[in-house]
């Protein structure tokens, strides 16, 4: 019906020709309904066609099964078939394409050989040529996608400058709008990935979420503004409002909660996990932070944030592990290590310092370098250092430094008696007391066993040898001088204990002691041998001089031994003496006898 409908149709049958040359060159094709001016105008074959609007497939020559309603609308297809086109120059360059769904105003404008498209909204898909197996829905959903395939945008310009980017899915309103050859990427939400050119395998869901991405990828983010900056960021999962929202470049970081790691730039491989945890940390690297707010002004690298507030004043500490609620509240030092419930809570200048316990480290917080371990434990100085404490509420009254204190409530007087806080005061058992510097305490009122379980003296000490003590004076020797004289002396009893008693000498050899001066063939020194060695030596042959004894000292044991000698060799000089004057008092007894019976004989010759 019209002038010049169906003007070339010879066999052609059950088609329905309506408007100024409506399938004015069709020859044999059936059962098609063109409706409208030069609507199926060039059709010579084609079947099955519905063509309703002015010029709409106007050029289509074989294609069969379509179905185009509006003003041009497949206005080039030739041979394409199985499509169906919705709205004014929707699919209007279509030449070969099949299987395609167009519906709005220019959707699918371009295409000419894509094929098992859906594209629904004014200009969905405007610009598509090739591209296939794409579903564009909303006005200009997929504007610029040319070559894209397997694509699914959905909402007003979402997806609006993808061109070959394929495998995408974008649901909202400017979803992956900027993106070009990104691909294997899902953004759910308005302008979602908005900026995304490149990036690909991401994964943003949630309004703004990873909006100025563009060549970041594999990355997730989920939540409103998640992700917001990031551009290049690679394999980051931020989940929670405005988690990660500044992060640039940052990648291989894990941040979930409301703005957790909420001004990250460029720090990469972290993990917070908790509202607001790491929420100040721009730069830092290789931080974990766990619990909210854990680790809130953290600005550094390589430290470890367990629990609500954990560190949460800290900004410049680094390398340090806070476990436990505000453990290290107050910490911008670093290298601290902090857990228990309130650990190291009064810190902050002090580094180096390990605090395991409930309020362990109570009240140090420019101390440095202490190890405290027990619920309650530390000093009552703020800025105490080098000190150990093991137990509970060790070292309360505690002010000085470099003190080691071991037991439940072990503990040091709060000054010397100088007034001085203690230092090197070392306490060990359940409430020792130590109260001065540079001392040792073991226990209190207790027993101290070496080399023994069963102490039961203040000191017992065990030998592995027997008839040893195992005690060594190293720097106390037999040439040490004497600084006291007294005669009594420390002895051990039959049973092993040490008592308090009168001097006496052992000795362990025979020889030693001087009965071989009695013995028979004794050579002892004649007296004129003895009186030329005293001229010449000034004291007793076998007698330290006294140079000697003063440079040397003398032993007692031998000292004794040889004066028994002397006495001993005094004895047989004694004994060889009144010898000599027996004899000379018989000999002179013999004489004069002799003498007196001369005289008699002289007086009788008379």
């Amino acid at each position: 019906m019209g002038s010049a409908t169906g003007y070339s149709n010879t066999t052609g049958t059950d088609n329905a020709f309506v408007g100024g040359a409506a399938g004015n060159a069709n020859t044999t094709g059936v059962e098609n309904a063109f409706v409208g001016t030069y609507a199926g105008y060039r059709n010579t074959t084609g079947s099955n066609n519905a063509f309703i609007g002015s010029g709409s497939g106007s050029l289509n020559t074989t294609g069969s099964d379509n179905a185009f309603v509006g003003f041009e609308a497949g206005q080039a297809n030739t041979t394409g078939g199985l499509n169906v086109f919705l709205g004014d120059k929707s699919g209007y360059f279509n030449d070969v394409g099949s299987q395609n769904t167009f519906v709005g105003a220019s959707a699918g404008y371009s295409n000419t050989s894509g094929a098992s498209n859906i594209f629904i909204g004014n200009f969905a898909g405007n610009s598509n040529t090739s591209g296939g197996y794409n579903a564009f829905i909303g006005s200009s959903a997929g504007y610029f996608n040319t070559t894209g395939t397997n694509n699914a945008f959905l909402g007003n310009s979402a997806g609006f400058q993808n061109s070959s980017g394929s495998y995408n899915s974008f649901v909202g309103d400017n979803a992956g709008s900027s993106n070009t050859t990104g691909h294997h990427n899902a953004f759910i939400g308005s302008t979602a990935g908005k900026s995304n050119t490149s990036g690909a395998y991401n994964v943003f869901i949630g309004t703004d979420a990873g909006n100025r991405n563009t060549i970041g990828n594999y990355n997730s983010m989920m939540g409103y503004h998640t992700g917001f900056y990031n551009s290049a960021g690679n394999y980051n999962v931020f989940m929670g409002y405005s988690a990660g929202y500044n992060s640039t470049t940052g990648s291989h970081s894990v941040f979930i909660g409301v703005s957790a790691g909420n001004l990250n730039t460029t720090g990469y491989s972290n993990l917070y996990i908790g509202k607001e945890s790491g929420y100040s940390n721009t730069t830092g690297h290789n931080n974990v932070a766990i619990g909210d707010s854990a680790g809130y002004h953290s600005a550094v690298s390589s430290s470890l944030f367990v629990g609500s507030k954990a560190g949460y004043a800290n900004v410049n500490g680094k390398l340090s592990t806070y476990i436990g609620y505000q453990s290290g509240f107050n910490a911008v030092a670093d290298s601290n290590t902090f857990v228990g419930y309130q650990a190291g809570y009064q810190t902050s200048s002090g580094r180096s310092n390990t605090f395991f316990g409930v309020n362990a480290g109570r009240n140090i917080s420019t101390g440095s370098h202490n190890t405290i371990i027990g619920n309650q434990a530390g000093p009552a100085s703020v800025n105490a250092d080098d000190n150990v404490f093991i137990g509970y509420h060790t070292g309360q009254h505690d002010e000085g430094s470099q003190n080691t204190l071991i037991g439940s409530q072990t503990d040091v007087l709060t000054a010397d008696s100088g007034g001085l806080a203690l230092h090197n005061a070392t306490a060990i058992g359940y409430r020792a007391t130590v109260a001065i510097s540079n001392a040792v305490v073991l226990g209190n009122q207790a027993n101290v066993g070496i080399g023994t379980s069963t102490p039961t003296s203040r000191l017992h000490i065990r030998s592995d040898e027997p008839n040893t003590s195992g005690v060594r004076f190293e720097r106390l020797s037999s040439q040490s001088p004497a600084v006291l004289q007294t005669d009594k002396f420390l002895s051990v009893s039959t049973q092993g204990d040490v008592v308090l008693a009168r001097y006496r000498l052992q000795y362990s050899d025979l020889n030693e002691w001087a009965d071989k001066v009695l013995a028979p063939g004794y050579q002892l020194q004649s007296l004129a041998e003895v009186s030329q060695y005293i001229r010449a030596y000034g004291h007793l042959p076998g007698i330290p001089s006294a140079i000697e004894a003063v440079k040397d000292g003398v032993d007692a044991a031998q000292m004794n031994a040889i004066l028994l000698k002397k006495v001993e060799e005094l004895t047989l000089y004694s004994i060889q003496q009144q010898t000599d004057i027996d004899q000379l008092k018989q000999r002179h007894r013999q004489e004069i006898d002799e003498l007196k019976k001369l005289v008699k004989q002289l007086l009788e010759k008379k």
